[in-house]
């Protein structure tokens, strides 16, 4: 949520190439706050997966909603092109669903022995 503010944000700058490094740096502190996650949660197998499907669920909704504004994509003025924002809902797909997979994956599935060194 956060991230997207920042990005919309940045849509008002002619800094080329920041949004990028946003989302990097949101991908690394998901993967982060995800594992801290994992490593926190107490309870069954059940109650683990029940939590990574309620954490994931955002993002398939996301990618639900991007699917859906592709299918329905139209010009917004007669003879524009619409190819770059089909090329930009296609990736926000592709990353909202590796999201989804990696979430579920990473809270739902792995439970690693917590090491004491």
């Amino acid at each position: 949520m956060i991230t997207g503010v920042i990005l919309y944000a940045l849509t008002f700058f002619t800094i080329p190439f920041l949004h990028l490094f946003v989302m990097l740096f949101a991908v690394i502190v998901s993967v982060i706050v995800w594992s801290m996650i994992n490593y926190a949660w107490e309870g069954t197998k059940l109650t683990r997966l029940k939590m990574g499907t309620v954490g994931s669920s955002f993002y398939l909704i996301l990618t639900i909603v991007f699917f859906y504004f592709l299918v329905t994509l139209e010009p917004l003025y007669p003879g524009e092109d619409t190819f770059m924002r089909a090329v930009g809902f296609m990736f926000a797909i592709i990353v909202t669903s590796v999201a989804f997979v990696t979430c579920f994956i990473m809270t739902g599935f792995s439970k690693r022995k917590n090491l004491n060194i």
